[in-house]
């Protein structure tokens, strides 16, 4: 055999060997032949022509790229520095490798232009609460210019705003500030109500002496449970329980003597000293009482 030929076809078989490449599902490949884009090539192994025909590969899963530490100015010309987060993939391999050079430093450059636009139009209030909606905007204007690219952007994420030093303390205050006024607030509509039952009980009980010295006595037997020494007037309370009894047995001898005007005019004497001896017991179990008290007040 001729070894030319066997040179030649060992020679040959490099070649094709060297034009053999594995394109995997994720990828697309194109086909440039002499410079001039040729076709697109399925995933599997295919067969080119080196020196004559090249190949490019572009992937085409979901790519996420940090966009790190953006200083930003917002409306109120407060200074930021803002982290995002950027998720994009190729859906036209044609366009992201005939339109633009490098795809993906264009799409990151024009996120981090559109970034700075969208904050600076936008208060730091609105910035810190609706970061979504703020995160939605850029992404809008970002996929308006790079879908003549061949890209379509699925996500813009804002990861983190930091504030100065000077500014963090001021929206502290601000916080402490709107939770002290709560708290003033509820405080005083419980306050409100509070006095609303007090007045209402106080009402009930003006209309029943009886259960008056009831609440008086309960309270003074929870005062003399513990150790604490307390100091109380009983001379008040002890004139009102006389008052009361003495309106009692009067009301009870202008009753009297109407019935003995009408039944027997000449039972006056009797109906009076009844009167009088009913004052005396009143008089008298009222004073037993408040003595009975005052020995209790004496032993706390």
């Amino acid at each position: 055999m001729d070894p030319l030929l066997l040179v030649f076809g060992f020679l040959l078989l490099a070649y094709l060997l060297a034009g053999i490449r594995q394109i995997n599902q994720w990828e697309v490949a194109l086909r440039f032949t002499l410079g001039k884009l040729s076709g697109r090539v399925q995933p599997g192994l295919t067969l080119f022509l080196p020196g004559f025909q090249t190949l490019r590969k572009i992937d085409t899963r979901t790519k996420n790229r940090d966009l790190l530490r953006q200083m930003v100015i917002t409306r109120d010309n407060v200074t930021t520095m803002v982290d995002t987060v950027l998720y994009y993939r190729v859906v036209d391999p044609e366009k992201a490798t005939l339109a633009v050079e490098n795809y993906e430093a264009a799409v990151k450059d024009r996120a981090k232009v559109v970034l700075r636009d969208v904050v600076g139009e936008t208060r730091l209030d609105e910035l810190l609460a609706h970061r979504e909606e703020v995160a939605a905007k850029v992404r809008a204007q970002v996929e308006t210019t790079v879908s003549q690219w061949g890209l379509h952007v699925e996500l813009i994420g804002l990861q983190d705003v930091q504030l100065p030093p000077q500014m963090q303390e001021v929206l502290a205050k601000v916080a402490i500030a709107e939770r002290d006024r709560k708290y003033v607030v509820i405080k005083s509509e419980a306050d409100v109500e509070s006095a609303k039952n007090f007045a209402e009980a106080a009402a009930i009980l003006s209309k029943s002496p009886g259960a008056m010295e009831l609440r008086r006595f309960e309270a003074l037997a929870n005062l003399s449970q513990g150790n604490t020494k307390v100091i109380f007037d009983l001379a008040k309370p002890y004139d009102d329980v006389r008052h009361t009894a003495a309106a009692m047995a009067e009301a009870a001898t202008t009753n009297e003597q109407q019935r003995m005007r009408v039944d027997n005019p000449g039972a006056g004497a009797l109906r009076t000293a009844a009167q009088h001896e009913a004052e005396a017991i009143a008089e008298a179990e009222a004073e037993l009482q408040a003595r009975k008290f005052m020995a209790a007040g004496r032993k706390i």
